[in-house]
């Protein structure tokens, strides 16, 4: 192992098209940041399915199918460790997912997160770098129905999908609601289908005890304060434990990446991570982990120095072009009553505005396109410096620029840096920021760091 490693981490790409062209200067002074990295890791967050290969009627909120050559642009950024494991994997498919892994090994990309069977999609994946030998360990917690890998018993093939991690969000309530959802279940009937149900195997049985019920597939617990929380299912935690385990003895480094759009009370894409994220990515830590890089919730989410080691809790979007899609199935254009002459640029004009023009969802929050590039120095195995680079995805810009990362200068930039060292307050970490020059850095501080800065 070399005295120093150097780590880049990003979020989630989701990139339509081809970016590396005379057009697109302000991508060189990322691309150079991340080139210099030993290891740079990004979030596939897309397929490549085959022409032929039709769209699921399930879908992780629009089908990302791709050219194959996207994957091209992602080896030009400099990345060389992908994540498939993600709520769009099975997108087209089992088969669009296997057209996926087979572009990436046509091009050597090193992947995990996905495989033929679950004992593949949990294999970690090995990186040869001039700083040592690294591990990839991909995971996610936010996937469609279907799309878990399945274990291969000795009489039973196994089954392709994504490594995944379940998750159980527990409603509490004071003993007199608890009552009173029992009262409704019992006087609506939804007990009694429930429980037939249950008797033929259609559901999994209750753990209905004198402190909690399960109405309507959600899960409620007595307290004597009203709110939510989550945990995640022990069998994958000790499962992907493992996983950890084999890559800390095999590498130099492990890395373990989680696509979760999950946040508290049951919230998706915001700025808090759900109760068992935070549990999972410490887990994965005191098991072995080196490095843990959080996405999916297409924002920002606070940084943890946790033992030593840096937890990303999301890093939002790096390449964010859903609009660059050049052909979607029926469904969605369904979904916004278009009709069938309507095109990608119709839809994408109705899902991105309101009737008055306005602009909405994502168009509608700037912190949906906005993110950081950390680059992590470790030196003779010991995390001791993490630059934080401000990165902005062109919101305003029009369509055929938007959705394509550039580093962010001055106080757009700081700004940037300071709302995450505001996130990351609760962590107890502390991020100062570098305005000696027109590029704003953030450095985290580190404890018992001796690296001069």
């Amino acid at each position: 192992m070399a005295k120093t490693f150097i780590f880049a981490a990003t979020g989630d790409s989701i990139i339509a098209r081809r970016i590396h062209g005379l057009h697109n200067e302000t991508l060189t002074p990322l691309v150079q940041r991340i080139k210099r990295a030993d290891a740079a890791f990004t979030n596939v967050e897309l397929v490549t399915p085959g022409p032929n290969t039709p769209a699921a009627a399930e879908y992780g909120g629009i089908h990302l199918g791709m050219p194959p050559y996207v994957l091209d642009e992602l080896k030009l950024t400099g990345f060389n460790m992908f994540n498939l494991a993600h709520n769009h994997a099975l997108d087209f498919g089992r088969s669009g997912l296997h057209d996926t892994m087979k572009e990436m090994r046509k091009r050597d990309m090193l992947f995990a997160g996905a495989g033929k069977t679950l004992g593949e999609a949990r294999m970690p994946a090995y990186l040869e770098t001039r700083g040592g030998r690294v591990a990839l360990i991909g995971v996610a917690s936010t996937y469609t129905a279907g799309a878990p890998a399945g274990a291969t018993r000795t009489d039973f093939v196994g089954r392709p999908g994504i490594n995944p991690l379940r998750h159980t969000l527990t409603h509490l309530v004071t003993r007199e609601q608890w009552e009173t959802i029992k009262h409704i279940d019992e006087a609506t009937g939804t007990a009694a289908v429930a429980k037939r149900e249950r008797a033929f195997g259609l559901s999994r049985p209750g753990k209905d005890r004198s402190d909690s019920y399960t109405f309507l597939g959600h899960s409620f617990r007595v307290s004597p304060k009203a709110g939510t929380t989550s945990s995640y299912n022990e069998n994958d935690g000790e499962a992907i434990a493992a996983s950890i385990h084999e890559a800390r003895r095999q590498a130099d480094y492990v890395v373990v990446s989680l696509h979760g759009h999950e946040g508290p009370a049951g919230q998706i894409n915001n700025e808090q991570p759900a109760d068992f994220i935070i549990e999972f990515a410490r887990a994965c830590v005191r098991a072995g982990a080196d490095a843990f890089v959080g996405h999916g919730p297409h924002m920002l989410r606070g940084i943890e120095i946790y033992q030593g080691k840096p937890v990303f809790y999301s890093l939002g979007n790096v390449m964010f072009m859903c609009e660059q899609i050049t052909r979607l199935p029926s469904e969605l254009y369904d979904l916004y009553d278009l009709p069938c002459s309507a095109t990608p640029a119709d839809l994408f004009d109705f899902e991105s505005q309101d009737p008055q023009g306005n602009p909405k969802a994502f168009h509608a929050d700037g912190r949906f396109w906005e993110t950081v590039l950390p680059i992590c120095a470790f030196h003779q195995g010991r995390l001791n410096r993490i630059d934080l680079y401000p990165v902005s995805l062109q919101l305003g810009e029009r369509r055929t620029r938007r959705g394509v990362p550039q580093l962010a200068e001055g106080e757009h930039g700081a700004r940037i840096i300071d709302r995450l060292a505001h996130l990351s307050q609760v962590f107890g970490t502390n991020i100062q920021i570098s305005k000696a020059r027109q590029q704003p850095v953030g450095q985290v501080e580190i404890p018992g760091s001796s690296m001069p800065r």
